[in-house]
């Protein structure tokens, strides 16, 4: 795959354009020159489907953003900036990062199920986007990795299985946690080969109306380690969006958790809301540094709940 110099990463991101390849790292041009941001993308494929797939993406892209600004909290939506960039080999997704008066407020990911149609397969709001080039660059500063020739590939297999890839030359290659830029206990062999299958998350086919968000429970913070029930207690059985509302309602405190990577690493997340969109789909707002909405279906192939 095709590295990005130093230079050009620094071009595509002022221009505002998609990222072709692992991403040339440049920790200070990151923080102290952030660049302004747009919603043009770029592609590597041939011109007419380049032209294609950007155009396609691009409307998705302002649809749902137009839905999602209607609704409280994401108001802020309205006037953002974004820039997509590409979820590494073979996904056909990508990240699109949201900004509002230079500030990082949110993000979404999206996939091409073809033809047209493309798949929200989760969203956010918030200062901590997922693969946050700020949050990246403070995880290299303290694991003392910020030489110029240090590359940051993003790589996505599901909501709780996102990470970025960091080589640097004459050292090993490390793992960041792509929401938290925690490192991950992963070596090279240990990292998913597969992604989740296609069909998590609500579909907006291009050239039709956009699907809406139409019912939030919300809940309020806690934090997620108040209580450890994934140590005493097996997971309660699969909640329907129907009961996990009426947990909600009812005030529990539900706690998500799953062992991911083959059980290396734990992720507990504190259930805060559900947001249910037209046609019934699901996504769990979870708080993780901040917001994340997640699609129900993908988290039961994860882990489990505990009311």
């Amino acid at each position: 795959m095709k590295k990005l110099t130093l230079a050009l990463a620094v071009l595509l991101l002022a221009g505002g354009l998609q990222a072709a390849g692992p991403l040339e790292y440049a920790p200070a041009l990151a923080v102290e020159q952030p660049p302004r941001e747009t919603g043009q993308t770029s592609q590597t494929a041939a011109p007419a489907q380049k032209h294609q797939t950007a155009g396609s993406l691009e409307e998705a892209v302002q649809a749902l953003i137009r839905e999602l600004s209607a609704q409280e909290g994401f108001e802020s939506w309205a006037k953002a900036e974004w820039t997509s960039y590409p979820l590494g080999p073979g996904t056909h997704g990508w990240v699109v990062l949201l900004k509002t008066d230079g500030v990082e407020a949110g993000y979404l990911v999206i996939q091409d199920a073809g033809a047209g149609r493309y798949l929200l397969s989760e969203y956010g709001r918030g200062e901590y986007p997922l693969f946050s080039l700020q949050t990246l660059h403070h995880s290299l500063v303290r694991l003392d990795l910020i030489p110029s020739d240090t590359h940051a590939e993003r790589l996505y297999y599901n909501p709780l299985e996102a990470l970025w890839q960091i080589t640097a030359p004459g050292g090993p290659v490390r793992y960041l946690d792509a929401k938290t830029g925690e490192e991950l206990p992963l070596h090279p062999g240990e990292v998913p080969h597969k992604e989740l299958p296609a069909g998590e998350g609500i579909s907006y086919q291009t050239g039709s109306p956009a699907p809406k968000p139409e019912r939030l429970i919300g809940g309020s913070p806690f934090d997620a380690y108040e209580r450890l029930p994934w140590v005493t207690s097996p997971p309660a059985s699969p909640p329907s969006p129907a009961q996990l509302g009426e947990w909600l309602k009812q005030g529990s405190r539900p706690i998500y958790a799953a062992e991911v990577y083959g059980g290396r690493h734990l992720i507990p997340l504190a259930v805060t809301g559900l947001a249910v969109w037209s046609g019934g789909t699901a996504y769990v707002r979870a708080l993780q540094d901040d917001d994340r909405y997640l699609p129900l279906g993908a988290l039961h192939h994860l882990g489990g709940f505990y009311p």
